[in-house]
C-alpha cells in the first residue's frame, strides 16, 4: 500500500478522536450515536443501488 497524506491525515485524526475518549472505542461509538440521534436530522437507510430504501428509526437501547 503505498503512502498517501490524506490517508495519513484521516489516521492521524481518528486516533486524536480515540485518544479523547481513553481509547474506549465503545464510549466513542456510544457518545456518536447519541449526537446522531439526538441531532433532528433524519436518517436514511441507502439499498444496494445507492438509494434511499426506508427510514432509519432511532433504535431503543436498554443499558446494561
Amino acid at each position: 500500500m503505498s503512502d498517501d497524506a490524506i490517508v495519513a491525515e484521516v489516521r492521524r485524526a481518528r486516533m486524536e478522536i480515540l485518544e479523547s475518549y481513553g481509547g474506549d472505542y465503545r464510549e466513542m461509538m456510544r457518545d456518536m450515536m447519541k449526537k446522531q440521534w439526538s441531532s433532528g436530522r433524519k436518517l436514511v437507510c441507502r439499498g444496494a443501488n445507492g438509494l434511499p430504501d426506508r427510514p432509519l428509526e432511532p433504535a431503543v437501547r436498554r443499558e446494561r
